[in-house]
């Protein structure tokens, strides 16, 4: 269920209609499929705003073509980030049509530094059939002008800049300032990586991690203004290259998002049910073990006998047994019963992947036709921890 959105956001909305379609400049035509429009609230006085709106154009036009460089953007981001714009990367894309959003630079907006502002970019598409327009997105990337040139950079540390740091073991913690760091939770979730580099027989992985508070602050200081996702209920989080990972549950603890950068290290081609399942197995989802989640979708699946859960093989789908994912969980099950039957070295070889995802399957005994049984079999046995 999404949370109501605040006023301001729909005032913010009311704006972004109005530079659309009354008080915008498009810049001169080109034969690029993106069309920055420049809102007339841009001083086009200011030499830094030309600037930043020329660049912005040539970044845009080009920022599809590659994760990993960009002349545009600030090289050591991807170092720091692998993919600093992943965000945006093919954000004009609508299912298969492509750069069904374009982009209208909103607001160039200074910080305290003078060569850094913010530049706050809209994505808007316009459905020609009912002459309406719909956001997808309201998103922030920092400018910064050095050696006579414009660069953009990642808006995550900008955004966290004031925040906390603080070090535990192989955790660097970033704490919103809106809540209190817990120190006993930052030692459960030491305890877990011991266990999980154990498991795995890697050495504890150096994580950063942000503490935010809920979904709508862990957006912000990725650089959403807007985004729909922020105001679903039930917290989550986010891991991202470079072993960083993102809480929005108010916690120091998220072993979850943690077990995926460890899956990383074992490969990166991991299929996404078998990914999301792993980590659930091993570390539950949002603040709840997998044991918790286990029974929750045992007791709804006895009152829903007919739920076949080989329906159910898109692990983003948003499909929800009260708090549980139900996709997530199948992907669980197909892990608990791997290493339940066939141990660890089984349970490997389905994160290590290579193959079609039903070949895989078949490797540990499920097919198409005994799927939905089989896990609903191991559904009803108590949970066999792999750690």
């Amino acid at each position: 269920m999404l949370k109501c959105v605040p006023i301001r956001k729909v005032i913010l909305f009311a704006l972004v209609l109005i530079f659309v379609s009354c008080k915008s400049n498009k810049k001169e035509e080109s034969n690029s499929p993106i069309k920055l429009t420049i809102s007339d609230n841009i001083d086009s006085d200011k030499s830094i705003n030309q600037e930043i709106v020329e660049t912005l154009t040539k970044f845009l036009e080009t920022k599809n073509s590659s994760y990993y460089e960009n002349e545009y953007w600030y090289k050591p981001d991807f170092g720091t980030y692998i993919f600093p714009y992943s965000d945006i990367y093919k954000i004009e894309h609508k299912d298969s049509i492509q750069n069904f959003y374009q982009p209208t630079l909103m607001e160039i907006v200074d910080t305290d530094e003078e060569y850094k502002k913010l530049a706050k970019i809209a994505f808007i598409g316009h459905n020609e059939v009912n002459n309406e327009n719909t956001i997808k997105a309201i998103y922030n990337i920092v400018a910064t002008k050095t050696e006579g040139n414009i660069v953009f950079s990642n808006p995550l540390g900008y955004f966290t800049k004031d925040w906390d740091k603080i070090q535990k073991g192989s955790i660097q913690y970033v704490v919103s300032p809106q809540k209190e760091f817990d120190e006993t939770e930052a030692q459960m979730q030491l305890e877990a990586i011991d266990k999980i580099s154990e498991f795995y027989s890697i050495d504890p992985l150096p994580i950063t991690y942000y503490s935010c508070v809920g979904l709508k602050e862990l957006f912000e200081i990725k650089g959403f203004d807007y985004k729909p996702t922020m105001y679903i209920d039930g917290g989550g989080g986010l891991a991202e290259r470079h072993n960083i990972v993102l809480s929005a549950n108010n916690t120091e603890v998220y072993t979850h998002e943690i077990v995926h950068h460890y899956n990383l290290v074992l490969s990166s081609s991991t299929h996404k049910l078998i990914e999301e399942g792993v980590a659930t197995y091993i570390g539950g989802t949002r603040t709840y073990s997998y044991s918790w989640h286990k029974e929750n979708l045992k007791n709804h699946i006895n009152s829903n006998p007919d739920i076949d859960l080989s329906k159910y093989l898109e692990p983003f789908e948003r499909v929800f047994a009260g708090e549980t994912s139900i996709p997530y969980m199948v992907g669980a099950l197909i892990c608990e019963r791997t290493f339940r039957i066939y141990g660890k070295e089984h349970l490997f070889v389905l994160i290590t992947g290579g193959v079609g995802f039903w070949e895989l399957l078949s490797e540990v005994g499920l097919t198409k036709e005994n799927f939905d049984a089989e896990l609903k079999k191991e559904l009803q046995l108590p949970p066999t921890l792999c750690m």
